[in-house]
């Protein structure tokens, strides 16, 4: 398993363009200064009205598919 944490902190408007197809990926870096492509559907379940804000932990599988992104805290 393959795990990243990372922090993010987008407003709400800027989240909207996503939902709208006006962009197609969120692109952040963890820690460890890795880039990742992360799709914005998986950031849905932490959207709020101020947006998506706080540290993040994104793990995959072996073969790099999504198994699960988990809010660990503001």
């Amino acid at each position: 398993m393959q795990e990243y944490r990372f922090h993010l902190s987008i407003p709400w408007q800027a989240m909207a363009r996503y939902y709208q197809g006006q962009a197609e990926v969120v692109v952040c870096q963890d820690t460890q200064g890795r880039v990742m492509h992360i799709h914005p559907r998986y950031f849905r379940p932490h959207l709020t009205r101020d947006g998506v804000n706080g540290w993040f932990l994104l793990r995959l599988n072996s073969q790099g598919q999504f198994v699960e992104l988990r809010k660990e805290s503001e």
